[in-house]
């Protein structure tokens, strides 16, 4: 490989954002390996004296009960990202390729729910869901997380939909496919990718909510993990090792997630973008 001294300063600045990228990632791991003294003893860089690790860990789910939050959260987010590619899926097909009157300004409708801030829709659905009997229930939650998934995902499938050509779906005409079998049996199979790509922004966006969490529910029993996560801070500032541990333990969802979908992330944001 040839070397390129001008090449020195951007290798210089590239390694200067890794390290500030990483920092902070190092930093809560140490401190969660940490015991409380040590934590207050200690400067942030110095190696604990023994590692605390399991013991904060086995705080943090006594004390928390970080675990029934863990799965709030892990139903909230597969089943409001389930509903919201199946919905969004049939909604660009729809668009796509039936074409209803209108089909465009209706793209434009369902996608300016990405276009305002969350903050704006707090009160209105606070006040529906108090109507309706749906606050601080999983339902409730459920609901709300697939409503708001649901504009992007549409973005996503429309881009992908058009990329598939039009010589397919005549194809599945002549073999006799209606619009439902040809969505079911030649448009979703072919899905893999921006279904991956929906499933990992979406899945992530609603583990790591807090807004939503905050203002719709009141109970432990519903609340999601970012909450619980957010009140182990207490009015004192809590104990740092058991937050840090608590933010370790809440990531590794979304970490496994991606690298389970990394191969057909890159491919399919190329699709739906390119679709555009």
């Amino acid at each position: 490989m040839k070397f390129r001294p001008l090449k020195i300063p951007l290798y210089l600045v590239i390694i200067a954002l890794a390290f500030g990228w990483l920092l902070p990632i190092a930093t809560t791991f140490l401190v969660s390996f940490k015991s409380s003294q040590d934590y207050l003893n200690q400067e942030f860089y110095q190696l604990p004296t023994k590692v605390s690790f399991a013991q904060n860990f086995k705080n943090v789910m006594e004390q928390y009960k970080l675990h029934n939050h863990f799965l709030n959260s892990f139903l909230y987010a597969t089943v409001g990202t389930g509903i919201a590619i199946l919905t969004a899926s049939m909604a660009g097909f729809s668009i796509i390729r039936l074409r209803p009157r209108f089909n465009f300004p209706l793209f434009l409708i369902i996608y300016s729910g990405t276009l305002f801030p969350f903050q704006m829709y707090l009160i209105p659905v606070y006040k529906l869901f108090n109507s309706i009997a749906l606050y601080d229930t999983r339902i409730g939650m459920i609901l709300i997380y697939a409503a708001i998934c649901i504009p992007f995902s549409l973005f996503v499938y429309r881009g992908f939909y058009t990329t598939i050509p039009k010589e397919i779906e005549d194809a599945a005409k002549i073999d006799g496919c209606g619009p439902l079998k040809t969505f079911l049996y030649i448009f979703l199979p072919q899905s893999v990718a921006p279904t991956a790509v929906v499933a990992l922004f979406q899945w992530t966006w609603i583990w790591n909510d807090l807004l939503f969490g905050m203002v719709l529910t009141r109970s432990q029993e519903v609340r999601p993990i970012m909450v619980a996560l957010a009140s182990m801070s207490g009015y004192a500032g809590g104990t740092i090792p058991l937050i840090m541990t608590g933010v370790i333990v809440t990531s590794i969802p979304t970490i496994l997630l991606f690298v389970l979908l990394r191969r057909f992330f890159i491919s399919g944001m190329v699709l739906s973008i390119s679709g555009e």
